[in-house]
């Protein structure tokens, strides 16, 4: 009896770590973000250090969504494009983070990650041929699209750690 129990339960966290470990592709980090002082152009320059900066403009939302004004940049090396916005506090930068989630949000996706930690919230996945991560930290949110952009992503996240030092 103590087997056959035993057995179901280790099927069972089998099958859970497997599915975990098959649909977290994405790379889970705690996002930092620029000094409260930065303007978006100034975010976007920081980059410009390491990756070229090939075009820069100015948005005001993702896809069909409104989320106010920002910028776009795309960087040489980069198959993607990066946009920034910058909000008044931080419930707009969580509420805008929100509403990508709430649209392109599917957990059985291959490729998926959603962690909302109150005052931070990391959200990946794969749309097609395309990768999405989308993070907010105090009054900042960044969108990443493209294909193969792990590197530019974690490097983004490098860069505004080693300014907070």
């Amino acid at each position: 009896m103590i087997t056959k129990k035993f057995k179901r339960l280790i099927s069972f966290i089998t099958i859970v770590l497997a599915t975990f470990v098959a649909s977290s592709c994405s790379i889970p980090f705690v996002p930092e973000v620029p000094p409260g002082s930065y303007s978006v152009e100034a975010a976007i320059n920081v980059i410009a250090n390491k990756y070229m900066l090939m075009d820069t403009g100015w948005i005001n939302g993702f896809g069909d969504m409104e989320l106010g004004e920002g910028r776009y940049a795309t960087f040489d090396g980069v198959d993607g494009f990066l946009m920034v916005f910058r909000y008044d506090d931080f419930e707009q930068a969580k509420d805008a983070w929100n509403k990508i989630t709430k649209k392109y949000g599917n957990p059985f996706k291959l490729k998926y990650l959603k962690i909302n930690m109150g005052t931070y919230g990391v959200f990946t996945i794969r749309l097609e041929n395309t990768d999405l991560y989308c993070w907010y930290k105090e009054n900042w949110l960044f969108i990443v699209t493209g294909d193969k952009i792990e590197r530019f992503v974690m490097d983004i996240n490098n860069i505004y750690k080693t300014i907070k030092k």
